[in-house]
């Protein structure tokens, strides 16, 4: 008996999950590990699989029952073995004692080959392999980390859990502001704050003004009229949370945007709805930006964003973060905005504090 890792994307519907552990299973295979990662493929399932004898054979049925024919496998120690949350939490701990040890216990984190300092100020050639086998983890604006592993490109989640015990080593900068002034990339100065139940008629009124072409971009409907049960998930932190934006000098909400948690590991889900005399000012990409910040903050590896086709400011805005767009389906357009890593460290830039001008001892988000 031989320990495998072996990594397979899996479609997202009932029992196909089943039907791969079931093909391990028949080929004499004993799952003694299981973790669910988010990757530019999607879903990816990685399994620590007790195989008896020649593997090849359980390999080839596992592609079978993949969405793809791309299994990929790597022999695996009796130490990889164990509860990655235990191990995470014991290397922590460890870098709170070393600090200095931080490539160290990244690298023994991610089972990488190798983890070198590196200067991001520079361009980096240390690694000449293809760049799904190399991870970069910035550490602070100037420094960071890279990885490399030979057997298995890094994962969105592995991104995701490295910049985690990163962030377990600096200096703590307080959780990402939900409440502040910002500038956007246009010069347009806006205040923005997490809406509550308060906030109810404001929002019942930014809709009213909104045309009907407006709403059907953001509810694939027009909607002049938000229901209780809407409001109620706007305001629900179990869901996830929605700011609301006005300009500095006061006045009515002329934007919302929305992260909502969802049932896939580690991904959030981003909505945008800007009245139509506020559009094309950048209130959608500032906004877009504060939420990419928070969503590191809770540690997610990836937050998606669906729209229709048309919708060509939503998809411009997403593209600008980086995001990839696949093609339509059903009328729909999904992109994909990878987090961990992307986000810089929360300084001055352009969105820049205006809290001494607007009087507010609040934060600012930036």
């Amino acid at each position: 008996m031989t320990l495998w890792r072996i990594r397979t994307v899996v479609e997202d519907r009932p029992g196909q999950l089943a039907g791969v552990v079931g093909t391990m299973a028949a080929h004499g295979g004993n799952i003694v590990g299981l973790s669910i990662h988010t990757d530019a493929a999607g879903v990816v399932d990685e399994f620590i699989v007790d195989v008896p004898g020649e593997h090849h054979s359980l390999l080839r049925a596992v592609g079978r029952s993949s969405v793809t024919d791309s299994v990929v496998a790597a022999p695996a120690e009796r130490r990889e073995v164990g509860d990655d949350v235990t191990r995470a939490l014991l290397l922590t701990a460890k870098l709170q004692r070393e600090p200095n040890r931080l490539p160290e216990a990244l690298a023994e984190l991610l089972l990488a080959d190798d983890a070198r300092w590196t200067n991001l100020t520079k361009p980096v050639a240390e690694f000449p392999e293809e760049p799904e086998s190399t991870l970069l983890v910035p550490v602070g604006p100037l420094r960071g980390v890279r990885l490399r592993r030979e057997d298995r490109p890094f994962t969105w989640t592995e991104s995701a859990r490295a910049d985690a015990m990163v962030r377990s080593v600096l200096p703590s900068a307080g959780p990402a502001p939900t409440d502040g002034a910002v500038v956007t990339h246009r010069g347009t100065d806006l205040y923005v704050w997490q809406v509550g139940t308060g906030d109810a008629a404001a929002l019942q009124r930014l809709h009213r003004r909104c045309s009907a072409e407006t709403t059907r971009r953001r509810y694939f409907s027009s909607v002049r009229e938000l229901s209780p049960r809407m409001l109620g998930v706007f305001c629900d932190p179990e869901r996830g949370l929605t700011l609301a934006a006005r300009s500095l000098k006061g006045g009515e909400p002329v934007a919302l945007a929305h992260l909502m948690y969802t049932l896939d590991p580690g991904v959030g889900e981003m909505a945008f709805l800007v009245e139509d005399a506020w559009q094309q000012t950048g209130v959608g990409t500032a906004l877009a930006r504060a939420l990419t910040a928070i969503a590191a903050d809770w540690g997610l590896a990836e937050v998606r964003a669906e729209t229709t086709p048309g919708n060509r400011s939503m998809l411009r805005i997403m593209r600008r973060l980086g995001a990839s767009v696949g093609p339509p389906r059903d009328g729909v357009v999904q992109a994909r905005l990878p987090v961990a890593g992307t986000v810089p460290s929360r300084r001055p830039g352009r969105l820049m504090s205006l809290l001494s001008q607007a009087g507010s001892p609040n934060a600012a988000l930036g």
